[in-house]
């Protein structure tokens, strides 16, 4: 089981799944395989699910829960946050920052 969002929302994925192409949203991304979960932060991109089994993501990051650098989340964080309400700087950045640290914060304190 693969569970992520996509430009579509939340979706589930089980074996033999329906193809599909979709765009991959900055989201927690859960696999469950064997009664075992894995969870990972990831990054904007795109995921291929072919017939069968075969899924295929392309994204900019990808970060197991045990590899977040909480420090470096929590740092970039502050960045973002401080970036935002400036006018000279480029809040869609700053904006995607936010959520890409938030994102990684919210995985790590899940364990």
């Amino acid at each position: 089981y693969l569970s992520v969002t996509t430009g579509l929302g939340v979706i589930g994925i089980l074996p033999n799944h329906a193809p599909l192409v979709t765009s991959v949203e900055i989201s927690k991304l859960t696999i469950r395989n064997g009664g075992v979960e894995y969870q990972y932060a990831v990054s904007n991109g795109f995921m291929h699910i072919k017939k069968g089994t075969n899924v295929v993501l392309m994204v900019n990051s990808i970060e197991s829960k045990d590899e977040i650098d909480i420090e470096r989340a929590l740092a970039a964080k502050k960045r973002a946050e401080s970036h935002l309400g400036h006018p000279e700087e480029d809040t869609v950045r700053a904006k995607a920052a936010l959520a890409r640290a938030l994102n990684r914060i919210s995985i790590y304190e899940k364990k």
